[in-house]
């Protein structure tokens, strides 16, 4: 080898070397930063509130519980009557990490839920630093572009939605394993992106959806880049292929089995005025630099911005919502460096600036006309309701982009300023100000909105100075780490353990060890169900008044509940039991005409023999018809009620009526109320013996429950005479049945329950809940893609 070949090797090795010791010095910075924002919350004793509790940490608990009890994760019987948790997007069951947690932890803690989530954006911030190598940064652009993912705008204030923040955590890692397959031709990082591709889109909602957008924004850059375009699309594109083959096998089954519920349940498509109260109010883009210019951080939940309270056009939002602070440095390099500057224009990011804008319409919502095209066009949208859900893709893009402008700047300096973008940016600004000014007045709090804008200013002028003053390449490189470290710790205080994300763990000890208060009632409760279970019923109980902890905590106490805590519901369940999805205030609890009371037909149908409340029955005021009960608890906090006349959760019947479902519901109410006299059994499912009186001398006939387990229930039978046996729980596609192990149609019995016909004799009898059948993902199939299918969702003139 010549000398020069040497020189050349050994450049290329310290460059290496050089490279090696500045991902490790940025990945050093960003585990250091991680550790230092999760000590917010350890210190204090907090978690991360309201749905990461009330709803996700639940979830998980019963994933852990059923994975440790050898039972199915696929079918939850705790929650709205039983519920179809391997469809649920919210239900954990496909996210690997929480699967892996729960395989070793039966019983979970609340700290050790958020230490998963908060695990998530740790991968993504350290992904951001792989990417930030690639196009050789500097460490402090990477270090910046990491914590403002992991701590800018919308994932600090919406931290709560776990399903959400995963995808949102994972989607730099997906970028990265992208790049590095497309450019080396690699099958083994096309594999890798494909199982975190997968990850992503079986969180199964809309930032989920966007994602998969942004992803394919990085083909499109790659292939803008090459020279020769043809080239590298013939060459790419068979690995192109495995990616997309190997994504789609992944998820198929789980997104057909979601789209299926998404169609049956309480809302299968989401109208464009209902979306667009899910709008992002433009005043709103003031706090991505100063981040209390609404009173985010005001105790005691003191915000005075657009909201439900404020603004109805935008009365699907809230301050968690609404807060999109990422810090004034990001902000000043995005506007200064790259609008005025130019540089976001440039080849290599332009694509990237186009997704920040498409995002900022997006979420803007009723504002532009960007947001009802792509509701209307775009595929899938319409299954969702919050433009605003568009800050998580700004968030993400922002801090690529904040990443990019520092370590440009460190390499050539500050960009020539045109000055009609300055006029128009500072024109944009002043509007700004203006409109979140006068937001704020009308409620009494301009001054305070001006006061927290102005607080930013110094930072603005800091950020400014210096970049200004550093004129060598030295100076660059100390004035760019300077600004990561004022930029992170701006970040940190504001946005680290906040009121928005943070909050006592004490208000959430119902859900892992309860106080003795609390305690008393549950044990209570569960020597209730313990005792009617050795008597071999199945009894159901209503939560309702005490508060979000106490919403599903009958998925962790293993209570079977008409009632829970989730916006997706079975549809006909929802129509006519009425639970509601919010149940914190016993204000929200709705009896409808075929749910008017705890003593009426349905409910006694269902077995609900409880009921748990925050107040004396009396006082639930929109109870018009208070049942006959006793009392088993009578406060302070915690009353509990026990009903008498539950039907049996299983029952023969010698009589039967077949009947359409639309004839025997209308206006919302039952027209033949369950009955223990007999069943009335739906046209979708047949009887083989359709002519069967109604009226007679009634045939007794003995059903008992021999064995129960979530997704498995066994009944043995004695039939004095031809007849059906109905379960009361609820009917839903996926579940099957076998009579003396021969498989035979599940029919819909009185509307909501499940049923087997048998002949005389004694059955043994089993329902299984096995949604991976080919025969009912074919029937899903036909049901999602336009078909005419077996629906559990009857329209009701």
């Amino acid at each position: 080898m010549t000398t020069s070949g040497w020189r050349e090797s050994a450049g290329r090795l310290l460059s290496c070397a050089g490279t090696g010791r500045s991902v490790l010095l940025a990945s050093a910075l960003i585990v250091a930063t991680w550790l230092i924002v999760i000590s917010r919350w350890t210190s204090s004793r907090s978690v991360v509130p309201w749905d990461s509790k009330n709803q996700f940490y639940a979830f998980f608990r019963f994933l852990a519980d059923s994975l440790h009890a050898g039972t199915t994760v696929f079918w939850n019987p705790y929650h709205y009557g039983g519920h179809p948790s391997i469809a649920d997007p919210q239900s954990l069951v496909f996210s690997a990490p929480f699967l892996a947690w729960a395989w070793f932890d039966r019983a979970p803690s609340l700290e050790s839920f958020d230490f998963i989530v908060f695990l998530h954006l740790l991968v993504g911030g350290l992904a951001i630093a792989g990417l930030g190598a690639r196009r050789d940064w500097p460490v402090s652009a990477s270090w910046l572009a990491a914590a403002v993912f992991m701590l800018g705008g919308a994932v600090s204030a919406r931290l709560n939605h776990t399903g959400i923040v995963i995808c949102y955590g994972l989607c730099p890692l997906a970028l990265l394993t992208l790049e590095m397959a497309l450019q080396r031709r690699s099958v083994l990082l096309a594999v890798a992106f494909s199982l975190v591709a997968a990850n992503i889109v079986l969180g199964r909602n809309q930032v989920a959806l966007m994602l998969c957008l942004v992803l394919a924004c990085e083909v499109l850059r790659q292939w803008c880049q090459e020279t020769s375009r043809r080239q590298w699309l013939a060459s790419r594109l068979p690995l192109l292929g495995v990616m997309f083959i190997l994504t789609t096998v992944l998820v198929a089954v789980p997104l057909l089995l979601t789209l299926q519920l998404a169609i049956l349940s309480n809302r299968p498509e989401v109208t464009l005025g209902a979306a667009l109260e899910g709008s992002l109010h433009p005043s709103n883009l003031i706090s991505l630099f100063a981040a209390n210019v609404f009173g985010s951080h005001a105790p005691h939940f003191g915000y005075w911005g657009p909201n439900f309270r404020t603004l109805p056009e935008v009365a699907a939002t809230d301050d968690s919502f609404n807060y999109m602070f990422i810090g004034a440095i990001p902000v000043f390099l995005l506007l200064w460096l790259g609008v005025a500057g130019g540089r976001l224009g440039e080849r290599g990011v332009r694509i990237w600036t186009v997704v920040l804008v498409a995002s900022l319409l997006f979420a803007l919502g009723r504002y532009t006309p960007f947001y009802a095209t792509t509701f209307e066009l775009m595929p899938g949208f319409r299954f969702f309701r919050r433009p605003v859900d568009g800050v998580f893709v700004m968030g993400l893009v922002a801090a690529l982009l904040s990443g990019h402008l520092l370590a440009d700047y460190v390499r050539r300096g500050l960009p020539r300023i045109d000055p009609l973008r300055a006029s128009i940016l500072l024109a944009g600004l002043i509007a700004l100000v203006t409109s979140a000014i006068s937001i704020a007045a009308l409620s009494g709090n301009g001054w305070n909105a001006l006061w927290a804008m102005l607080i930013a200013v110094p930072v603005l002028v800091f950020a400014g100075l210096a970049l200004q003053l550093a004129t060598t390449p030295r100076a660059r490189r100390i004035a760019a780490a300077v600004l990561a470290l004022a930029a992170t710790a701006e970040l940190v205080i504001w946005n680290a353990g906040s009121r928005l994300n943070a909050e006592r763990r004490a208000f959430y000890q119902v859900l892992d060890d309860a106080s003795t208060e609390d305690g008393a009632a549950l044990q209570l409760l569960s020597d209730e169900f313990q005792r009617r279970h050795r008597e071999g019923a199945r009894p159901r109980v209503e939560i309702i008044g005490l508060g979000g902890p106490w919403q599903n905590l009958s998925i962790i106490r293993r209570f079977e509940a008409t009632n829970g805590y989730n916006p997706l519901r079975i549809g006909i369940y929802d129509r006519f039991v009425s639970p509601g999805e919010a149940t914190w205030q016993a204000e929200h609890r709705n009896f409808p005409i075929s749910f008017d009371g705890y003593d009426c037909a349905l409910a006694r149908a269902l077995g609900l023999e409880y009921l748990v409340l925050d107040r004396p029955l009396e006082k639930l005021r929109q109870l018009r018809k208070p049942p006959r009960v006793e009392i088993l608890m009578a406060g302070p906090k915690v009353w509990i009620y026990r009903f008498q006349g539950a039907l049996p959760r299983v029952r023969y019947s010698a009589f039967a009526a077949v009947a359409d479902v639309v004839s025997t519901t209308t206006s919302g109410s039952l027209r033949n109320p369950p009955s223990a006299d007999y069943v009335v059994i739906d046209t979708e499912t047949p009887l083989r013996r359709p002519h069967w009186p109604v009226l007679g001398p009634r045939q007794k006939g003995i059903a008992r429950i021999a064995s129960w387990r979530p997704g498995r229930i066994e009944i043995t039978v004695e039939a004095p005479a031809p007849g059906v046996v109905v379960l009361h729980d609820i009917y839903y596609p996926g579940w099957t049945a076998t009579i003396d192990d021969v498989p035979v149609p599940v029919l819909r019995a009185d509307v909501l329950f499940r049923a087997v016909e048998v002949s005389s004799g004694p059955h043994r009898v089993v329902f299984k809940f096995d949604p991976l059948r080919w025969d009912n993902l074919l029937r899903a199939a036909h049901l999602v893609f336009g078909g005419r299918a077996e629906s559990v969702e009857p329209s009701i003139e």
